[in-house]
């Protein structure tokens, strides 16, 4: 299994840990923190990661959907989960494209599967690499001639 880097951010010690927990074991590497605050730091020191799970109310401080607009600043693609106990407030992530909400409290599995499908949707709207030119000298002319 590929091992994808995640960035937890959730202000709740003890969810913080459990999603942590589950999350590698699923085979993830996880860093985690419980501010909008430290997430920034993380950002910025572009460490290489695959998605982001976020709590939208981070207490004092940056919320979740400015640390998910910050990353995005730098990864204009990367997949984000957001999840909350306030599941009324999904208005506010719609600027925040291609991104996954999952109200609180929550099965570990739910947020497995929506980190799935971020990520899945964020390949397959991929750009495709440009493949190598096969065509030779005389299959082109034959092409351009008239």
């Amino acid at each position: 299994m590929f091992m994808k880097k995640i960035l937890v951010v959730e202000d709740n010690y003890i969810l913080n840990q459990d999603v942590c927990e589950f999350l590698r074991e699923e085979g993830h590497l996880i860093k985690s923190v419980y501010c909008g605050k430290d997430a920034f730091d993380i950002i910025d020191r572009h460490e290489d990661m695959v998605a982001l799970l976020t709590d939208v109310d981070l207490g004092p401080g940056p919320d979740g959907i400015n640390v998910a607009r910050y990353a995005r600043a730098f990864s204009p693609r990367l997949p984000v989960v957001f999840m909350s106990a306030n599941s009324n407030g999904r208005h506010e992530l719609a600027g925040v494209a291609g991104s996954e909400f999952v109200a609180k409290p929550f099965r570990p599995q739910q947020i497995a599967k929506a980190l799935s499908r971020v990520i899945q949707l964020q390949a397959d709207s991929a750009p495709k690499a440009f493949r190598p030119l096969t065509a030779n000298a005389l299959s082109r002319a034959s092409q351009w001639a008239a």
